[in-house]
Protein backbone atom coordinates (compact mmCIF):
# COMPACT_ATOMS: atom_id res chain seq x y z
CA UNK A 1 0.00 0.00 0.00
CA UNK A 2 1.66 3.09 -1.03
CA UNK A 3 1.51 5.73 2.07
CA UNK A 4 3.44 9.30 2.18
CA UNK A 5 5.44 9.80 5.26
CA UNK A 6 5.84 13.61 6.25
CA UNK A 7 8.41 14.01 8.93
CA UNK A 8 8.78 16.73 11.35
CA UNK A 9 12.40 17.59 10.38
CA UNK A 10 11.01 18.26 6.63
CA UNK A 11 11.04 21.77 5.43
CA UNK A 12 8.21 23.41 4.04
CA UNK A 13 9.75 23.56 0.69
CA UNK A 14 11.13 20.11 0.87
CA UNK A 15 7.30 19.23 1.82
CA UNK A 16 5.30 21.77 -1.29
CA UNK A 17 8.17 20.54 -3.91
CA UNK A 18 7.78 16.40 -3.14
CA UNK A 19 3.75 17.27 -2.69
CA UNK A 20 2.63 20.54 -4.82
CA UNK A 21 -0.94 19.42 -3.25
CA UNK A 22 -0.16 20.36 0.40
CA UNK A 23 0.27 23.98 -0.87
CA UNK A 24 -3.47 24.70 -0.15
CA UNK A 25 -3.31 22.60 3.10
CA UNK A 26 -1.00 24.97 4.59
CA UNK A 27 -2.59 28.23 3.04
CA UNK A 28 -5.74 27.54 4.59
CA UNK A 29 -4.25 26.86 7.77
CA UNK A 30 -2.78 30.61 8.09
CA UNK A 31 1.11 29.63 6.29
CA UNK A 32 -0.08 32.54 3.62
CA UNK A 33 3.48 32.62 2.66
CA UNK A 34 3.17 29.24 1.72
CA UNK A 35 1.53 30.14 -1.41
CA UNK A 36 4.01 32.72 -2.69
CA UNK A 37 6.63 30.53 -4.50
CA UNK A 38 9.25 33.08 -4.18
CA UNK A 39 8.39 32.90 -0.37
CA UNK A 40 8.14 29.60 -0.41
CA UNK A 41 11.50 28.65 -2.15
CA UNK A 42 13.79 31.08 0.43
CA UNK A 43 11.87 31.27 3.75
CA UNK A 44 9.96 27.63 3.09
CA UNK A 45 13.54 26.11 2.97
CA UNK A 46 14.48 27.50 6.05
CA UNK A 47 11.86 26.09 8.36
CA UNK A 48 11.54 22.79 9.49
CA UNK A 49 7.64 21.69 9.68
CA UNK A 50 7.90 20.86 13.67
CA UNK A 51 9.00 24.85 13.50
CA UNK A 52 5.90 25.83 11.56
CA UNK A 53 3.51 23.80 13.53
CA UNK A 54 4.80 25.19 17.11
CA UNK A 55 5.11 28.95 16.23
CA UNK A 56 1.19 28.92 15.22
CA UNK A 57 0.33 26.93 18.41
CA UNK A 58 -0.91 24.05 16.34
CA UNK A 59 -1.24 20.24 17.12
CA UNK A 60 1.82 18.47 15.01
CA UNK A 61 -0.05 14.91 14.21
CA UNK A 62 -3.29 16.34 13.68
CA UNK A 63 -1.33 19.22 11.08
CA UNK A 64 0.50 16.15 9.94
CA UNK A 65 -2.42 14.03 9.11
CA UNK A 66 -4.19 17.09 7.24
CA UNK A 67 -0.95 17.01 5.02
CA UNK A 68 -0.80 12.88 4.64
CA UNK A 69 -4.81 13.02 4.12
CA UNK A 70 -4.28 15.95 0.93
CA UNK A 71 -1.32 13.65 -0.34
CA UNK A 72 -3.28 10.41 -0.47
CA UNK A 73 -6.45 12.33 -2.01
CA UNK A 74 -3.88 12.60 -5.15
CA UNK A 75 -2.40 9.27 -4.88
CA UNK A 76 -3.70 6.17 -6.70
CA UNK A 77 -3.32 3.17 -4.37
CA UNK A 78 -1.32 0.13 -5.59
CA UNK A 79 -0.51 -2.66 -3.77
CA UNK A 80 0.37 -6.12 -5.30
CA UNK A 81 -0.93 -8.53 -2.60
CA UNK A 82 -4.53 -7.31 -2.66
CA UNK A 83 -6.67 -6.32 -5.57
CA UNK A 84 -7.52 -3.52 -5.65
CA UNK A 85 -10.28 -1.17 -7.30
CA UNK A 86 -8.83 1.10 -10.04
CA UNK A 87 -11.80 3.64 -10.20
CA UNK A 88 -10.86 5.70 -7.28
CA UNK A 89 -15.04 6.80 -7.78
CA UNK A 90 -15.94 3.11 -6.68
CA UNK A 91 -16.72 2.35 -3.01
CA UNK A 92 -17.40 -1.30 -3.76
CA UNK A 93 -14.43 -3.76 -4.66
CA UNK A 94 -15.17 -5.61 -7.37
CA UNK A 95 -12.67 -8.41 -7.21
CA UNK A 96 -11.35 -10.45 -4.53
CA UNK A 97 -12.69 -13.75 -2.26
CA UNK A 98 -12.86 -11.96 0.92
CA UNK A 99 -14.32 -8.08 -0.03
CA UNK A 100 -14.07 -5.31 2.14
CA UNK A 101 -14.96 -1.69 1.56
CA UNK A 102 -16.16 1.33 3.06
CA UNK A 103 -15.65 4.77 4.18
CA UNK A 104 -12.61 5.85 6.78
CA UNK A 105 -12.43 9.33 8.86
CA UNK A 106 -9.21 10.86 6.80
CA UNK A 107 -7.37 11.03 10.34
CA UNK A 108 -6.99 7.42 11.04
CA UNK A 109 -7.45 5.82 7.48
CA UNK A 110 -3.57 5.88 6.94
CA UNK A 111 -2.53 4.03 9.79
CA UNK A 112 -5.53 1.61 9.68
CA UNK A 113 -4.62 0.87 6.06
CA UNK A 114 -0.77 0.28 7.01
CA UNK A 115 -1.92 -2.02 10.15
CA UNK A 116 -5.28 -3.92 7.68
CA UNK A 117 -2.71 -4.44 4.78
CA UNK A 118 -0.37 -6.73 7.10
CA UNK A 119 -3.74 -8.63 8.57
CA UNK A 120 -4.86 -8.96 4.85
CA UNK A 121 -1.65 -10.20 3.64
CA UNK A 122 -1.21 -13.06 6.78
CA UNK A 123 -4.95 -14.32 5.57
CA UNK A 124 -3.98 -14.90 1.92
CA UNK A 125 -0.64 -16.18 3.49
CA UNK A 126 -2.76 -18.96 5.71
CA UNK A 127 -6.02 -19.52 3.38
CA UNK A 128 -5.11 -18.56 -0.43
CA UNK A 129 -7.70 -16.66 -0.49
CA UNK A 130 -7.46 -12.85 -2.11
CA UNK A 131 -8.69 -10.05 -0.34
CA UNK A 132 -10.16 -6.97 -2.55
CA UNK A 133 -10.27 -3.69 -0.71
CA UNK A 134 -11.56 -0.31 -1.48
CA UNK A 135 -11.53 1.86 1.95
CA UNK A 136 -12.14 5.36 0.65
CA UNK A 137 -11.64 8.71 2.56
CA UNK A 138 -14.61 9.65 4.36
CA UNK A 139 -14.26 12.95 2.37
CA UNK A 140 -15.40 11.21 -0.72
CA UNK A 141 -18.79 12.64 -0.44
CA UNK A 142 -22.54 10.89 0.14
CA UNK A 143 -22.58 10.88 -3.96
CA UNK A 144 -19.81 8.42 -4.45
CA UNK A 145 -21.31 6.12 -1.18
CA UNK A 146 -24.93 6.21 -2.93
CA UNK A 147 -23.92 5.29 -6.47
CA UNK A 148 -21.73 2.50 -4.67
CA UNK A 149 -25.26 1.67 -2.66
CA UNK A 150 -27.28 1.86 -6.04
CA UNK A 151 -25.56 -0.80 -7.60
CA UNK A 152 -26.32 -3.37 -4.96
CA UNK A 153 -29.00 -5.69 -5.81
CA UNK A 154 -28.89 -8.24 -4.03
CA UNK A 155 -26.82 -9.80 -1.20
CA UNK A 156 -23.78 -11.20 -3.52
CA UNK A 157 -23.39 -7.79 -4.29
CA UNK A 158 -22.69 -6.95 -0.58
CA UNK A 159 -18.78 -6.62 0.58
CA UNK A 160 -18.18 -9.06 2.73
CA UNK A 161 -17.13 -6.50 5.61
CA UNK A 162 -18.72 -2.49 5.51
CA UNK A 163 -17.30 0.30 7.70
CA UNK A 164 -18.20 3.95 7.39
CA UNK A 165 -19.53 6.31 9.91
CA UNK A 166 -22.73 8.18 10.10
CA UNK A 167 -26.58 7.00 10.15
CA UNK A 168 -27.66 7.17 6.01
CA UNK A 169 -25.60 4.47 4.94
CA UNK A 170 -26.80 1.96 7.64
CA UNK A 171 -30.37 2.60 8.27
CA UNK A 172 -31.51 4.53 4.71
CA UNK A 173 -34.00 1.41 3.77
CA UNK A 174 -32.65 2.27 0.09
CA UNK A 175 -28.70 1.28 1.61
CA UNK A 176 -28.10 -1.60 3.71
CA UNK A 177 -31.60 -1.59 5.93
CA UNK A 178 -33.06 -3.53 3.37
CA UNK A 179 -30.58 -6.28 4.42
CA UNK A 180 -30.98 -6.09 8.13
CA UNK A 181 -34.62 -7.78 8.60
CA UNK A 182 -32.84 -11.01 6.18
CA UNK A 183 -30.24 -11.58 9.29
CA UNK A 184 -27.50 -10.84 6.65
CA UNK A 185 -25.39 -9.41 9.26
CA UNK A 186 -24.24 -10.71 12.49
CA UNK A 187 -22.59 -8.34 15.33
CA UNK A 188 -19.20 -10.81 16.49
CA UNK A 189 -17.82 -7.63 18.70
CA UNK A 190 -17.59 -7.59 22.13
CA UNK A 191 -20.76 -8.38 24.50
CA UNK A 192 -19.11 -5.50 27.37
CA UNK A 193 -18.51 -2.14 25.89
CA UNK A 194 -16.19 0.20 27.43
CA UNK A 195 -17.20 2.07 30.70
CA UNK A 196 -17.07 5.71 29.11
CA UNK A 197 -19.86 4.86 27.36
CA UNK A 198 -21.82 2.89 30.32
CA UNK A 199 -25.66 3.74 30.42
CA UNK A 200 -26.32 4.37 26.74
CA UNK A 201 -26.95 0.79 25.35
CA UNK A 202 -24.59 1.43 21.90
CA UNK A 203 -24.68 -2.35 21.70
CA UNK A 204 -27.14 -3.39 18.83
CA UNK A 205 -29.79 -5.16 20.91
CA UNK A 206 -30.88 -6.77 17.29
CA UNK A 207 -27.34 -8.51 16.56
CA UNK A 208 -26.65 -6.65 12.91
CA UNK A 209 -24.50 -3.65 13.68
CA UNK A 210 -20.79 -3.58 15.67
CA UNK A 211 -20.15 0.13 16.54
CA UNK A 212 -17.08 0.23 16.56
CA UNK A 213 -16.11 3.78 17.92
CA UNK A 214 -17.64 7.28 17.35
CA UNK A 215 -17.15 10.59 16.16
CA UNK A 216 -17.99 13.22 18.77
CA UNK A 217 -18.90 16.71 17.84
CA UNK A 218 -17.61 19.38 20.22
CA UNK A 219 -17.76 23.34 20.40
CA UNK A 220 -14.76 25.71 19.13
CA UNK A 221 -15.42 28.68 20.90
CA UNK A 222 -13.57 32.14 19.58
CA UNK A 223 -13.45 34.02 22.77
CA UNK A 224 -12.70 37.32 20.73
CA UNK A 225 -15.88 37.54 19.46
CA UNK A 226 -17.50 37.74 22.68
CA UNK A 227 -19.09 40.66 24.00
CA UNK A 228 -17.88 41.84 27.18
CA UNK A 229 -19.39 40.01 30.17
CA UNK A 230 -20.50 37.04 27.84
CA UNK A 231 -20.48 33.51 28.85
CA UNK A 232 -19.51 30.89 26.81
CA UNK A 233 -21.80 28.49 25.39
CA UNK A 234 -21.86 25.11 27.39
CA UNK A 235 -24.77 23.61 25.74
CA UNK A 236 -26.91 22.80 22.73
CA UNK A 237 -30.08 24.09 23.44
CA UNK A 238 -27.51 27.77 24.21
CA UNK A 239 -26.26 27.72 20.42
CA UNK A 240 -29.96 27.37 19.80
CA UNK A 241 -30.77 30.46 21.16
CA UNK A 242 -31.03 33.56 19.41
CA UNK A 243 -28.28 35.32 20.78
CA UNK A 244 -26.33 33.30 18.28
CA UNK A 245 -28.28 34.05 15.04
CA UNK A 246 -25.33 34.17 12.11
CA UNK A 247 -22.70 33.19 14.41
CA UNK A 248 -22.72 29.50 14.30
CA UNK A 249 -20.07 27.31 11.60
CA UNK A 250 -21.21 24.00 11.14
CA UNK A 251 -19.70 20.73 9.19
CA UNK A 252 -22.04 20.80 6.69
CA UNK A 253 -19.68 18.79 4.12
CA UNK A 254 -19.04 16.42 6.23
CA UNK A 255 -22.54 14.81 5.90
CA UNK A 256 -22.32 11.95 8.54
CA UNK A 257 -21.32 14.32 11.74
CA UNK A 258 -23.57 16.82 9.93
CA UNK A 259 -27.26 14.88 9.63
CA UNK A 260 -25.92 13.11 13.03
CA UNK A 261 -26.55 16.54 14.01
CA UNK A 262 -29.49 17.39 13.12
CA UNK A 263 -31.22 14.49 13.86
CA UNK A 264 -30.07 14.64 17.25
CA UNK A 265 -31.38 18.58 17.92
CA UNK A 266 -34.45 16.95 16.02
CA UNK A 267 -35.09 14.21 18.25
CA UNK A 268 -34.35 16.80 21.10
CA UNK A 269 -35.61 19.81 19.72
CA UNK A 270 -38.16 19.14 17.30
CA UNK A 271 -38.60 21.20 14.08
CA UNK A 272 -38.28 24.35 15.73
CA UNK A 273 -34.80 23.19 17.15
CA UNK A 274 -33.60 22.48 13.65
CA UNK A 275 -35.26 26.15 12.40
CA UNK A 276 -32.92 27.61 15.34
CA UNK A 277 -29.70 25.88 14.26
CA UNK A 278 -30.38 26.58 10.18
CA UNK A 279 -31.03 30.61 11.40
CA UNK A 280 -27.97 30.60 13.71
CA UNK A 281 -25.55 29.50 11.12
CA UNK A 282 -23.10 31.73 9.49
CA UNK A 283 -21.54 29.73 7.15
CA UNK A 284 -20.99 25.82 6.81
CA UNK A 285 -16.50 25.27 7.32
CA UNK A 286 -15.09 22.08 7.04
CA UNK A 287 -13.39 21.69 10.91
CA UNK A 288 -9.89 22.08 9.68
CA UNK A 289 -10.79 25.82 8.24
CA UNK A 290 -12.47 26.01 11.66
CA UNK A 291 -10.01 25.08 13.85
CA UNK A 292 -6.67 26.20 11.75
CA UNK A 293 -8.10 29.41 10.11
CA UNK A 294 -8.30 30.94 14.16
CA UNK A 295 -9.16 33.65 14.22
CA UNK A 296 -10.53 35.25 11.02
CA UNK A 297 -9.59 38.37 9.41
CA UNK A 298 -11.49 41.78 10.45
CA UNK A 299 -13.03 40.33 13.78
CA UNK A 300 -15.68 38.20 11.40
CA UNK A 301 -16.74 34.73 11.62
CA UNK A 302 -18.14 32.32 13.56
CA UNK A 303 -18.39 33.00 17.25
CA UNK A 304 -18.88 28.69 17.67
CA UNK A 305 -17.35 25.78 15.30
CA UNK A 306 -19.25 22.95 15.39
CA UNK A 307 -16.23 20.43 14.92
CA UNK A 308 -15.13 16.76 15.66
CA UNK A 309 -13.31 16.64 18.41
CA UNK A 310 -10.14 15.36 16.85
CA UNK A 311 -9.82 18.93 15.25
CA UNK A 312 -9.65 20.34 18.52
CA UNK A 313 -5.69 19.64 18.83
CA UNK A 314 -5.36 22.07 16.21
CA UNK A 315 -6.65 25.02 18.20
CA UNK A 316 -5.64 23.99 21.78
CA UNK A 317 -2.69 25.55 21.91
CA UNK A 318 -4.13 29.47 21.05
CA UNK A 319 -5.17 31.32 23.65
CA UNK A 320 -8.01 33.03 21.64
CA UNK A 321 -9.63 29.40 21.52
CA UNK A 322 -11.85 27.53 23.63
CA UNK A 323 -12.60 23.94 23.36
CA UNK A 324 -16.37 23.32 25.31
CA UNK A 325 -17.32 19.33 25.38
CA UNK A 326 -21.04 20.28 25.57
CA UNK A 327 -22.34 19.54 29.29
CA UNK A 328 -26.07 18.53 28.09
CA UNK A 329 -23.09 15.52 25.93
CA UNK A 330 -21.26 15.68 22.66
CA UNK A 331 -23.39 15.00 19.32
CA UNK A 332 -21.91 11.34 18.38
CA UNK A 333 -21.92 10.04 14.35
CA UNK A 334 -20.93 6.47 15.10
CA UNK A 335 -18.58 4.11 12.93
CA UNK A 336 -20.25 0.65 12.59
CA UNK A 337 -18.83 -2.58 10.74
CA UNK A 338 -20.51 -4.61 9.05
CA UNK A 339 -19.93 -8.68 8.73
CA UNK A 340 -21.94 -10.29 6.01
CA UNK A 341 -22.98 -13.87 7.60
CA UNK A 342 -22.67 -15.73 4.54
CA UNK A 343 -18.60 -14.40 4.48
CA UNK A 344 -15.96 -17.11 4.29
CA UNK A 345 -14.17 -18.05 7.44
CA UNK A 346 -11.70 -15.81 7.06
CA UNK A 347 -13.70 -12.51 6.69
CA UNK A 348 -14.04 -13.14 10.38
CA UNK A 349 -10.41 -12.53 11.55
CA UNK A 350 -10.50 -9.32 9.31
CA UNK A 351 -13.39 -8.14 11.45
CA UNK A 352 -11.87 -9.32 14.50
CA UNK A 353 -9.12 -7.22 13.62
CA UNK A 354 -11.04 -4.09 13.03
CA UNK A 355 -12.51 -4.80 16.40
CA UNK A 356 -9.36 -5.21 18.27
CA UNK A 357 -7.77 -3.46 20.73
CA UNK A 358 -4.84 -2.21 18.26
CA UNK A 359 -7.47 -0.67 16.26
CA UNK A 360 -9.88 0.87 18.77
CA UNK A 361 -6.47 2.82 20.20
CA UNK A 362 -5.61 4.08 16.36
CA UNK A 363 -9.34 5.36 16.53
CA UNK A 364 -9.02 7.05 19.94
CA UNK A 365 -5.57 8.01 20.73
CA UNK A 366 -4.76 8.98 16.50
CA UNK A 367 -8.01 10.22 15.93
CA UNK A 368 -9.84 11.15 19.23
CA UNK A 369 -12.58 9.27 18.23
CA UNK A 370 -13.32 6.89 21.26
CA UNK A 371 -13.41 3.76 20.96
CA UNK A 372 -15.93 0.99 22.44
CA UNK A 373 -13.51 -1.56 22.98
CA UNK A 374 -13.40 -2.57 26.52
CA UNK A 375 -10.17 -2.23 26.58
CA UNK A 376 -8.84 0.93 25.15
CA UNK A 377 -7.97 4.25 27.33
CA UNK A 378 -10.22 7.30 25.75
CA UNK A 379 -8.22 10.11 25.84
CA UNK A 380 -11.42 12.81 26.81
CA UNK A 381 -12.23 15.71 29.01
CA UNK A 382 -13.21 13.78 32.65
CA UNK A 383 -16.54 14.53 32.16
CA UNK A 384 -17.31 13.49 28.69
CA UNK A 385 -21.08 12.87 28.46
CA UNK A 386 -22.65 12.20 25.37
CA UNK A 387 -25.83 12.64 22.87
CA UNK A 388 -27.21 9.44 20.79
CA UNK A 389 -29.98 8.75 19.30
CA UNK A 390 -30.80 5.51 20.83
CA UNK A 391 -31.88 1.98 18.97
CA UNK A 392 -35.61 2.95 19.96
CA UNK A 393 -35.47 5.76 17.95
CA UNK A 394 -33.89 4.49 14.68
CA UNK A 395 -36.41 1.80 15.09
CA UNK A 396 -39.22 4.08 15.40
CA UNK A 397 -38.02 6.35 12.29
CA UNK A 398 -37.01 6.02 8.82
CA UNK A 399 -34.29 7.05 8.68
CA UNK A 400 -33.77 7.67 5.05
CA UNK A 401 -37.00 9.68 5.43
CA UNK A 402 -35.75 11.93 8.64
CA UNK A 403 -32.75 12.83 6.73
CA UNK A 404 -34.16 14.75 4.03
CA UNK A 405 -37.27 15.99 5.80
CA UNK A 406 -34.64 17.59 8.54
CA UNK A 407 -32.21 18.69 5.72
CA UNK A 408 -34.85 20.35 4.55
CA UNK A 409 -35.82 22.46 7.57
CA UNK A 410 -32.45 23.12 7.89
CA UNK A 411 -31.63 24.65 4.57
CA UNK A 412 -35.12 27.39 4.36
CA UNK A 413 -34.39 28.45 8.13
CA UNK A 414 -31.33 29.93 6.69
CA UNK A 415 -33.08 31.78 3.63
Amino acid sequence: MATSKIAPTMTLFDITEKHPETIDVFVSNGYEHVGDESKRTVQGKMISLAQAVKAKGKDLTAFTALLENAVQANQAETDITLKTVEDESKVFPTEGEIRVAGLLPCPVRLPLLEAFNEVAQKVTADTGLTVGVRLAAASVGADVLDEGMNAIEGESDLPDIFLSAGFEAFFDKRNMARFKNRGVFVDRSWETHNALFDGYDLKDPDGHYAMLSVVPAVFLVDKTLLEEGEAVPQTWEEILSPRFEGKIALPVGDFDLFNGILLTIWKHYGDAGVEAIGRNLLEGMHPSQAAGRFAPKGGKGPLVSVIPYFFSKMAQFNPNAEIVWPADGAVISPIFMLLKKSSPEAAGRIADFFASKEVGEILSHRGLFPSLHPDVENKVPESAPFMWLGWDFIRENDLGELIPKVNDIFIKAGK
